[in-house]
Protein backbone atom coordinates (compact mmCIF):
# COMPACT_ATOMS: atom_id res chain seq x y z
CA UNK A 1 0.00 0.00 0.00
CA UNK A 2 1.34 3.54 -1.01
CA UNK A 3 1.46 5.60 2.08
CA UNK A 4 0.05 8.98 1.54
CA UNK A 5 2.52 11.22 2.51
CA UNK A 6 4.71 9.90 -0.45
CA UNK A 7 1.46 11.50 -2.47
CA UNK A 8 1.48 15.00 -0.57
CA UNK A 9 5.57 15.01 -1.06
CA UNK A 10 4.87 14.10 -4.90
CA UNK A 11 2.19 16.99 -4.75
CA UNK A 12 4.49 20.14 -3.51
CA UNK A 13 7.54 18.81 -5.92
CA UNK A 14 5.08 18.56 -9.08
CA UNK A 15 3.23 21.70 -8.66
CA UNK A 16 -0.17 20.09 -7.23
CA UNK A 17 -2.61 17.23 -7.13
CA UNK A 18 -3.78 17.67 -10.54
CA UNK A 19 -0.42 18.24 -12.11
CA UNK A 20 0.99 14.58 -10.13
CA UNK A 21 -2.24 13.07 -11.73
CA UNK A 22 -1.66 13.94 -14.75
CA UNK A 23 1.97 12.85 -14.67
CA UNK A 24 1.15 9.55 -13.21
CA UNK A 25 -1.70 8.72 -15.72
CA UNK A 26 0.59 9.62 -18.48
CA UNK A 27 3.46 7.83 -17.37
CA UNK A 28 1.21 4.93 -16.79
CA UNK A 29 -0.15 4.60 -20.27
CA UNK A 30 3.23 4.78 -21.73
CA UNK A 31 4.32 1.97 -19.53
CA UNK A 32 1.60 0.22 -20.35
CA UNK A 33 2.15 0.70 -23.92
CA UNK A 34 6.03 -1.15 -23.23
CA UNK A 35 8.16 1.87 -22.67
CA UNK A 36 10.73 1.00 -20.32
CA UNK A 37 11.45 1.66 -16.38
CA UNK A 38 13.46 4.81 -16.10
CA UNK A 39 14.27 3.67 -12.51
CA UNK A 40 15.33 -0.25 -11.04
CA UNK A 41 12.36 -1.56 -9.38
CA UNK A 42 10.81 -4.59 -8.96
CA UNK A 43 7.72 -3.52 -7.37
CA UNK A 44 4.66 -5.28 -8.95
CA UNK A 45 2.20 -1.79 -8.72
CA UNK A 46 2.99 0.44 -11.77
CA UNK A 47 1.94 3.69 -9.59
CA UNK A 48 4.96 2.53 -7.09
CA UNK A 49 7.18 2.69 -10.16
CA UNK A 50 5.77 5.75 -11.45
CA UNK A 51 6.14 7.47 -8.40
CA UNK A 52 10.34 6.36 -7.87
CA UNK A 53 10.78 7.62 -11.39
CA UNK A 54 9.15 10.85 -10.50
CA UNK A 55 11.15 11.01 -6.57
CA UNK A 56 14.36 10.31 -8.29
CA UNK A 57 13.69 13.24 -11.18
CA UNK A 58 13.48 10.81 -14.15
CA UNK A 59 10.39 12.33 -15.21
CA UNK A 60 8.13 15.59 -15.28
CA UNK A 61 5.42 17.29 -16.76
CA UNK A 62 5.94 20.07 -19.58
CA UNK A 63 3.52 22.77 -20.34
CA UNK A 64 1.45 22.01 -23.90
CA UNK A 65 3.00 25.70 -25.27
CA UNK A 66 4.63 26.89 -28.18
CA UNK A 67 8.05 26.70 -26.47
CA UNK A 68 7.90 23.23 -25.77
CA UNK A 69 5.54 21.43 -28.86
CA UNK A 70 8.78 20.75 -30.79
CA UNK A 71 10.02 18.86 -27.59
CA UNK A 72 6.79 17.19 -26.85
CA UNK A 73 6.48 15.86 -30.95
CA UNK A 74 10.11 14.56 -30.47
CA UNK A 75 9.15 13.00 -27.42
CA UNK A 76 6.20 11.74 -28.57
CA UNK A 77 7.74 10.32 -32.31
CA UNK A 78 10.60 8.54 -30.10
CA UNK A 79 7.76 6.82 -27.83
CA UNK A 80 5.89 5.72 -31.00
CA UNK A 81 8.72 4.78 -33.01
CA UNK A 82 7.61 1.36 -34.47
CA UNK A 83 4.51 1.07 -32.78
CA UNK A 84 1.01 0.89 -34.88
CA UNK A 85 -0.78 4.11 -36.06
CA UNK A 86 -4.35 4.69 -35.06
CA UNK A 87 -6.90 4.20 -37.52
CA UNK A 88 -9.77 6.76 -37.62
CA UNK A 89 -13.03 5.25 -37.24
CA UNK A 90 -16.21 6.99 -37.80
CA UNK A 91 -19.31 6.43 -36.00
CA UNK A 92 -21.15 4.86 -39.05
CA UNK A 93 -18.43 1.82 -39.68
CA UNK A 94 -19.69 -1.37 -40.18
CA UNK A 95 -18.25 -4.40 -38.87
CA UNK A 96 -16.96 -5.64 -42.46
CA UNK A 97 -15.58 -2.19 -43.64
CA UNK A 98 -13.79 -2.03 -39.83
CA UNK A 99 -12.28 -5.63 -40.75
CA UNK A 100 -11.12 -4.93 -44.11
CA UNK A 101 -9.48 -1.44 -42.36
CA UNK A 102 -7.75 -3.11 -39.78
CA UNK A 103 -6.35 -5.89 -42.66
CA UNK A 104 -5.39 -2.92 -44.78
CA UNK A 105 -3.27 -1.17 -42.04
CA UNK A 106 -2.02 -4.61 -41.11
CA UNK A 107 -0.53 -4.77 -44.78
CA UNK A 108 0.68 -1.18 -45.07
CA UNK A 109 2.66 -1.79 -41.74
CA UNK A 110 4.48 -5.10 -43.06
CA UNK A 111 5.33 -3.62 -45.60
Amino acid sequence: MIQQSKFEHLYNNCGGVFKTTVLIQKRLRELNRGARKLVEDHAKNPIEVVMREMEAGRIELIADNDENREVIRAEDERMTMGQPQPIEVGEATSDDDLERRILSALAKDGK
